[in-house]
């Protein structure tokens, strides 16, 4: 089913149609009782261009477990209890793009244990996924290339010291990047955090976004990407600058994959 779905959604190109695709979404629209989500679905579904790339934008809720309890009844004079499972309708932001690229965006941390429901809906309308990883030799790329401001190493083996991980920062005004800490253990565990400086150079962005933005990346607890919505002039360069770092990481894990 889902290569006949492929067939529809995609050109001869391997382009994502959004029209399609939006059609398609619409019709697993969110369902909703008085404004409050009550099923899973896509909803506020919109459509931008950046780069000449084609993205959809909507909301995908999806359905997560509060668990088990047992509910007291009377019945017929006898005090029973039943169990019954206590739900609720959580939100994730959603973007495709006309490549065939996925950036699933949470609000709050405690939304993101519905990465994996996330992403088997967007597979049920026939996108293949394949994981994005974040790597060792990708954060350990981007440390040579661009300003960071913080670091974790784990796994860390180093005959005569007993460290197991380690975190660390610099002073954000040291331009040269320099921790001793760094120099002592870089070369004796795999590097699992890196927050740096992105540089935005987008011309049409707000007057209050900066052309540097921080961002942290983590290997560890499902290759998360952070960025802070507050350093943002507006939702459109937020929007754009989502498109703008999925690019940049796409190319700098080709590069620190040797591809």
């Amino acid at each position: 089913m889902s290569d006949q779905l492929d067939m529809f959604l995609f050109d001869e190109n391997g382009i994502l149609s959004m029209p399609k695709l939006t059609e398609t979404m619409e019709q697993r629209i969110s369902p909703n009782q008085n404004g409050l989500i009550s099923g899973e679905g896509f909803t506020n579904i919109t459509t931008f261009v950046y780069d000449n790339v084609h993205c959809l934008e909507c909301y995908c809720t999806t359905e997560s477990s509060l668990g088990y309890y047992y509910q007291a009844r009377l019945e017929q004079g006898n005090v029973t209890a039943e169990k019954v499972q206590h739900s609720y309708f959580s939100k994730s932001n959603v973007k495709l793009t006309s490549d065939g690229n996925l950036i699933i965006k949470f609000d709050w941390t405690s939304e993101e244990k519905a990465k994996s429901r996330v992403k088997e809906m967007i597979q049920s309308i026939g996108v293949e996924l394949e994981s994005f990883k974040i790597t060792d030799g990708m954060l350990r790329h981007i440390q040579g290339q661009y300003h960071w401001t913080s670091a974790k190493i784990d796994q860390i083996f180093k005959v005569g010291d007993k460290t197991k991980k380690v975190s660390y920062t610099i002073d954000p005004s040291d331009t040269d990047s320099r921790s001793l800490v760094d120099e002592e253990y870089k070369d004796h565990g795999n590097m699992c955090h890196l927050a740096f400086e992105m540089p935005f150079d987008y011309e049409h962005r707000h007057r209050d976004t900066p052309s540097l933005i921080n961002v942290k990346l983590y290997r560890e607890g499902g290759h998360r990407i952070v960025i802070n919505e507050d350093e943002f002039g507006n939702n459109g360069d937020l929007n754009i600058f989502q498109i703008y770092l999925m690019n940049e990481l796409l190319k700098i894990k080709n590069e620190s994959d040797g591809m």
